[in-house]
């Protein structure tokens, strides 16, 4: 989760709130940076939390895909600690689809090598004041889920955000709004394959498992007992043979080499 002043923002998915990693945090901006992992083909939900007294000012918390303004939401002026929640976009006024991690189509055409938008792999949450508008069909939000990413740009970005599972609603219109002075505060969320991010070591890479080298063991006793003759005219019940010897039984173990485990990183640019 990130914080700054009185505002919390996350990306869930399967309901947990997915891990943060390299936080960075500008006061003067009012802006908190961060990565997350992501995995291609799970839905998930932006949230914005408002913890601050309540007060006269109209405040709502905006949400950015890729580098495109989606939609936002208001909270409530009375309610302390309001969370509001994004996890669809809007295709009409009566259709919503959730958000998916998606892979970006990749090409050879040279007019993508620098084309694709600087803000590819990222997810911000915009907390402003504002003004209110009139009011408009949510169907002019067009969230533009097509990326092509050139092949010799793989290596930077491999995800974007498309639009899953289809919802009906009851119709719903939306209201303009327009931000009043800098954002209180601004949340951005750099998304990126997990396997990526421990490649240039901004998410941890596990310790490999270091196992003890098998022991030989050796049974150095010596069982060679000769039984004396019994003293006594009767014989004890479980007895041997008084007369007989047992052979030496010796075994050993032979030493089981254990492959050292190792751990190959393959290093890959994110910028």
């Amino acid at each position: 989760m990130l914080k700054l002043q009185e505002y919390t923002a996350w990306i869930s998915v399967d309901g947990q709130p997915l891990d943060t990693y390299a936080v960075e945090t500008s006061l003067a901006n009012n802006e908190v940076t961060c990565w997350i992992p992501s995995e291609a083909g799970k839905e998930f939900s932006v949230h914005c939390q408002n913890t601050s007294a309540p007060g006269l000012d109209t405040i709502g918390a905006f949400v950015y895909i890729d580098g495109q303004g989606c939609h936002g939401s208001l909270f409530e002026r009375w309610n302390v600690n309001h969370t509001v929640k994004f996890s669809h976009a809007f295709v009409s006024d009566r259709i919503t689809k959730s958000f998916v991690f998606s892979n970006v189509r990749l090409t050879d055409e040279d007019e993508f090598v620098d084309a694709s938008s600087a803000d590819l792999g990222q997810i911000q949450v915009r907390v402003c004041k504002v003004a209110l508008g009139e009011y408009y069909n949510p169907a002019q939000n067009q969230l533009q889920t097509e990326h092509k990413v050139h092949e010799r740009s793989k290596k930077a970005v491999t995800h974007c955000v498309g639009l899953g599972e289809e919802t009906m609603i009851p119709q719903t219109m939306l209201r303009k709004s327009q931000c009043i002075g800098q954002p209180l505060a601004k949340f951005t969320f750099k998304y990126r394959d997990r396997n990526l991010l421990k490649a240039n070591g901004i998410m941890p890479v596990p310790a490999p498992l270091k196992r003890k080298a098998s022991q030989e063991i050796i049974d150095l006793t010596v069982n060679d007992v000769q039984a004396e003759g019994s003293r006594f005219n009767d014989p004890v019940r479980g007895e041997q043979n008084p007369q007989g010897t047992k052979e030496t039984e010796r075994r050993s173990k032979k030493v089981k080499q254990e492959p050292k485990p190792g751990v190959f990183v393959e290093v890959i640019d994110l910028t």
